[in-house]
C-alpha cells in the first residue's frame, strides 16, 4: 500500500514538473531528457519586452489655464515696460548719453563755458545760490542740451545763445524773469519756475525765432503787493535786445496761480507806443496750456500775426478768455475749454478780424 501512494506521488512530482518548465504538457516524462524540445525552445524568437506604459494624456482645461496664465504674464510685463517708457519720455528728462555730468554750480559754469555743438551737459543737485546762464550755442542739427534731473535747483534760467536745449531745472525765487530766452532755434521743456521776484515779477520772457516752449509749470507768479504786473509769459519787440517773435510753439504748460495773463505777445507797433517799429511778430502757437489767471483776459495779443489758439484750459473769472488787438491777422481760435465764469471766450477789435477763425466774438480786446 505504501509502494503504490509512493509511485502517485512520484507521478505527480514529474507532471507538475513538466508545467513549470514548459509552460506545456509532455507525453514524453521530464523535459530536461528531451534533446527535440530543447532545441525547439532554442529556436524560438525572443520574447520582446513589454512596452513601457504611455503617460496620461495631457488635461485639455489644465493646459488652455497654463497658456492663459503665461500671456497674462507676458502682458503684464509689456504694460509694465510701456509705463515706464511713457513715463521716461513725458517727463521729457534723460540723463543719459551725457559728455558732462556736473554736481556743483562751478562744474556747471565751468562746462558751459567750453560747450560745443552736441554736448549734452548733465547736472544733478542743488545749485540755488546762482543763475543758469547759456550764453554758447550748437548747431540746429547738434544743438547744447543742458539737462537737470527734474529737482536740480538753480536761480534762474538765461539763454542768450541759439541751438539749445533747456530742460529738468526748478527755479524758485528768481530775480524775474525766472527764464529768459533770446535766440533762435532754443527749446525749454519740463521745468518748473516758482515765484520769482523783482521787476515785473514775470514767469518767462522770449524773444527770437524758432522757439519752443514745452511743458513747463510756472506758478505763483504774483507781485507780493508792489503793484508789478505779473505775468505767466510775456513777449515784445522795443529793441535789439527785444527783438520781434517768429515761429514759436508754446504747448502743454500750466500757468497756475497767476496775478494778471497767461500770455502778452505785443509786436513791433504796439498799441502801448514802445515798440521798436522794426519787424515783424508772427506765427505764434498756444496750444494744450492750463491757465488760471486773475486778470482781464488769459491772453492779449497785441499786433502779432499768425496767431492759433487751440485745446487751452482757462480757469478763472477774466471778461474774456483771448484778446486780439491792432491788426493781430489770421488768428485761429479752436477747441479750448473756457470756465463758466468767463463772459466770453473771444475778445477782437475791427483791425484784427481779418483772416480770423474761430467762434463769434463776443466784444471788444
Amino acid at each position: 500500500m505504501k509502494v503504490a501512494l509512493s509511485a502517485v506521488a512520484a507521478g505527480a512530482l514529474v507532471v507538475a514538473g513538466t508545467v513549470l518548465v514548459g509552460g506545456m504538457r509532455s507525453d514524453q516524462g521530464d523535459s530536461s531528457s528531451e534533446p527535440g524540445r530543447n532545441a525547439a525552445l532554442a529556436s524560438a524568437p525572443p520574447v520582446a519586452p513589454a512596452a513601457p506604459l504611455a503617460p496620461p494624456a495631457p488635461d485639455a482645461s489644465a493646459q488652455a489655464d497654463q497658456e492663459a496664465a503665461r500671456q497674462a504674464e507676458q502682458r503684464d510685463k509689456a504694460k509694465a515696460a510701456k509705463k515706464n517708457r511713457a513715463s521716461s519720455d513725458s517727463s521729457g528728462i534723460a540723463q543719459v548719453a551725457c559728455t558732462k555730468q556736473v554736481t556743483s554750480a562751478a562744474a556747471l559754469t565751468q562746462a558751459l563755458s567750453g560747450a560745443q555743438a552736441g554736448d549734452k551737459i548733465c547736472a544733478a543737485g542743488n545749485m540755488a545760490a546762482s543763475r543758469l546762464s547759456i550764453s554758447k550755442g550748437g548747431t540746429p542739427a547738434n544743438p547744447v542740451q543742458v539737462i537737470g534731473s527734474g529737482s536740480t535747483v538753480v536761480k534762474g534760467i538765461t539763454v542768450t545763445a541759439s541751438n539749445v536745449v533747456v530742460a529738468g531745472f526748478s527755479a524758485v525765487g528768481a530775480q524775474a524773469p525766472g527764464i529768459s530766452l533770446n535766440g533762435s532755434n532754443i527749446t525749454v521743456r519740463n521745468n518748473t519756475v516758482k515765484h520769482p521776484t523783482g521787476g515785473d515779477y514775470d514767469g518767462l520772457r522770449f524773444f527770437g525765432k524758432n522757439l519752443k516752449i514745452l511743458n513747463n509749470t510756472i506758478t505763483d507768479i504774483n507781485p507780493d503787493g508792489s503793484g508789478a504786473h505779473a505775468d505767466c509769459m510775456q513777449t515784445f519787440a522795443t529793441d535789439k535786445q527785444s527783438p520781434a517773435s517768429q515761429n514759436v510753439l508754446i504747448s502743454g504748460n500750466k500757468c497756475q496761480r497767476i496775478d494778471n495773463q497767461c500770455l502778452i505777445a505785443e509786436g513791433p507797433h504796439s498799441s502801448a507806443g514802445d515798440g521798436s517799429g522794426q519787424g515783424t511778430s508772427s506765427n505764434i502757437s498756444f496750444v494744450n496750456n492750463v491757465c488760471e489767471v486773475g486778470a482781464s483776459q488769459a491772453t492779449e495779443i497785441d499786433d502779432v500775426q499768425n496767431v492759433r489758439v487751440s485745446g487751452n484750459t482757462i480757469l478763472g473769472k477774466p471778461d474774456k478768455a483771448f484778446s486780439f488787438q491792432n491788426k493781430s491777422t489770421g488768428a485761429v481760435v479752436t477747441a479750448n475749454k473756457i470756465a463758466s465764469g468767463i463772459g466770453y471766450e473771444v475778445g477782437m477789435d475791427g483791425t484784427s478780424k481779418t483772416g480770423y477763425q474761430g467762434p463769434a466774438v463776443g466784444g471788444g480786446p
